[in-house]
């Protein structure tokens, strides 16, 4: 055995991408025992804080002076919509999605945070018609003609018909920072030296 690696993130982290970068650590550590939370930003920083996590995977920005945060992912956001719906694939402003049926992540989440602080640049106040806690649900809900949203391109890499939802850019453009998040005092083992060079490694993430 090569020990144990405890790691939190978001469920969209969680679905989109850490399965190839475990994928790739479980073959070349076979002996690695690797331990996946899921759960919004808060609680995961309050199981890191505690040393009842390792390391996490989360939504910037991360408050805390005992934890050394990384950026490693930058993800784009972007409206998704019933297959068809939108205007002719051009960029959505704050005023043309304020005025949609609208699907949101739950507020207080970071993700949410970041939303509504770019419909607020653009004059605008969202007034969701649903507030989700799952990106799934989410895409399942605007699929089913529902109501529209802003997701993590990650989670709609590629826009899907058969499940009837679409994707367009947003204008101004819209991102959010997923950050490798540790206590400063960690000691790193092998496993997690190496989980970390994995997550930097992953496709996609930020150079440097």
């Amino acid at each position: 055995m090569l020990g144990r690696v405890r790691i939190g993130t978001g469920a969209t982290a969680c679905i989109y991408l850490l399965p190839p970068v475990l994928r790739g650590l479980r073959a070349r550590m076979p002996g690695l025992e690797i331990i996946v939370r899921t759960g919004n930003t808060a609680d995961i920083l309050r199981l890191l804080e505690g040393n009842d996590l390792d390391l996490a995977l989360a939504t910037m920005p991360i408050p805390g002076r005992a934890l050394q945060v990384t950026p490693v992912h930058e993800d784009p956001l972007v409206a998704v919509f019933p297959t068809g719906a939108a205007p002719d694939g051009r960029p959505l402003t704050p005023a043309a999605l304020a005025d949609q049926p609208l699907l949101l992540y739950e507020a207080g989440g970071n993700t949410r945070q970041i939303i509504d602080r770019w419909f607020a640049r653009g004059g605008r106040s969202p007034k969701p018609v649903m507030e989700l806690g799952s990106v799934e649900a989410i895409k399942q809900l605007v699929g089913a003609g529902l109501g529209w949203a802003v997701l993590p391109r990650l989670a709609v890499a590629v826009p899907d018909p058969a499940a009837g939802i679409g994707a367009a850019p947003l204008s101004p453009p819209l991102s959010r920072s997923l950050g490798l998040v540790l206590r400063r005092d960690k000691l790193l083992t092998r496993g997690l030296r190496e989980t970390i060079a994995a997550l930097r490694g992953a496709p996609g993430a930020a150079a440097g």
